[in-house]
């Protein structure tokens, strides 16, 4: 997900991009940054340790106002270029920044300035599409990690294996629509020199996940790398955190991604009903962790999410939901683990 650490809701006129100039480069890393000192060296300093380094390397910096500047000017393990806005153009103009090197590159890579990627992850993806003619993309699997760069998930872990996959264009839209998302930094687009397919909108929570799916429908070519080769920091200080306090982020952006994604899906009428049912209860089953998570402190907001859930979807999803969570729960404090709205408290509301 992109996570500002403070800016305004909106793209303030980011579909604007420069002119596009082809450059000698074939794999170009860029990071959107606003007050990034805490965890921006980590992240420079993994995109040094790569068995295949980047080619160019570009910093957008969103008018930080801490030591952003001097940790990039002072970076000197591979090439970095520093790029300053002018003004502040919130997370998601600052990301369409990024995107604006899609005609300067074949392979674009955006990762945030607290996200990780292990030492392989271009040694594995590059070669993956290096034999697609025209866009694509190609993502790993990724854990979570905390502040302290402990791996805290992902809840369900997927089976991994060392040999890719071309994903069939319904099953990524279908996990996409149920925010079983992939996640930017363990994604490489291929650009082939050209504009991006798409940009970022303005639904700051799920920008990332929609913005993959609708590059995914567009050139139609997904390539999974079956490796945990990123991680992704859950902390206090990220976007995700503040965006509690923020009902449309909170709880209706996921259902109208979900919705819209949904819609791009090529497939019979009676299967986009079940889908639809399947989304209600999955809607059903976040909105109840997220109900968890602030009903002690928070009562009166608790309800309004709840009243917010009932509307989009249904009693169905309010009773699914509920009794789902409280299941896993269940099981989860019988293996001795913390339940999940608790673990992400934990995780998103600690002190620094």
């Amino acid at each position: 997900m992109l996570r500002p650490h403070a800016s305004p809701r909106g793209i303030h006129g980011a579909t604007q991009h420069p002119r596009f100039v082809r450059h000698d480069t074939s794999l170009t890393a860029a990071i959107p940054v606003f007050n990034g000192e805490r965890f921006l060296p980590a992240t420079l300093d993994c995109l040094a340790r790569q068995t295949r380094r980047p080619d160019r390397l570009v910093v957008f910096d969103n008018g930080s106002t801490d030591s952003t500047p001097e940790i990039v000017r002072s970076f000197n393990a591979i090439p970095t270029e520093f790029r300053r806005n002018e003004t502040n153009l919130g997370v998601l103009g600052n990301g369409n920044r990024c995107l604006g090197l899609a005609g300067e590159t074949r392979f674009l890579h955006l990762i945030m300035a607290d996200d990780l990627v292990t030492p392989r992850f271009y040694e594995r993806l590059i070669p993956e599409l290096e034999g697609i003619d025209g866009p694509a993309l190609a993502y790993s699997f990724h854990d979570e990690i905390d502040q302290h760069d402990r791996v805290i998930g992902p809840a369900v872990r997927r089976p991994t294996s060392p040999t890719a996959r071309r994903v069939p264009l319904n099953e990524f839209l279908g996990r996409q629509a149920e925010l079983a998302t992939v996640l930017l930094p363990g994604v490489v687009l291929k650009t082939d020199f050209s504009p991006p397919l798409c940009l970022f909108e303005d639904m700051p929570q799920v920008a990332d996940g929609l913005f993959l799916a609708d590059w995914a429908r567009r050139c139609g070519r997904v390539v999974e790398v079956p490796e945990y080769l990123c991680r992704f920091r859950l902390h206090p200080f990220n976007a995700s955190s503040r965006h509690v306090n923020d009902l449309q982020s909170f709880v209706v952006d996921e259902w109208l991604l979900a919705r819209r994604v949904a819609g791009w899906i090529d497939e019979p009428a009676p299967a986009r009903m079940l889908r639809r049912l399947k989304l209600r209860c999955l809607l059903g089953a976040r909105t109840q962790v997220k109900i968890d998570m602030v009903h002690t402190d928070r009562p009166a907001y608790a309800r309004e999410i709840r009243a917010r859930q009932r509307e989009l979807g249904g009693i169905l999803s309010v009773l699914v939901g509920w009794a789902s969570v409280r299941l896993r729960d269940a099981a989860r404090r019988m293996a001795g683990r913390p339940g999940r709205a608790e673990e992400l408290n934990k995780t998103t509301q600690s002190n620094p």
